[in-house]
């Protein structure tokens, strides 16, 4: 699985990190992002509930990590220019 760490990243570069994997990975593929910034996690939930991706967020060592699954054709192709 791939990880992104974006701890001690400000917004808006986690998102556009989560972002970019999410353009690139294929549908039915997990990958992970590791941040400690509550702005960054509200930001990349905010957007992933709006796009329709599933994710889970758990709490662990001071930081969230967020589990993201590409969906299949029922999800909004992302019009991600970064």
């Amino acid at each position: 699985m791939q990880i992104v760490d974006v701890r001690d990243q400000q917004c808006p570069a986690p998102l556009i990190a989560t972002r970019r994997l999410l353009k690139v990975t294929a549908k039915g593929v997990s990958f992970e992002v590791i941040t400690n910034s509550r702005n960054a996690l509200s930001n990349i939930s905010k957007f992933l509930e709006d796009n329709k991706t599933m994710f889970n967020v758990r709490d662990e060592n001071s930081a969230w990590i967020l589990t993201i699954t590409k969906g299949g054709a029922e999800e909004p192709i992302l019009n991600a220019e970064n």
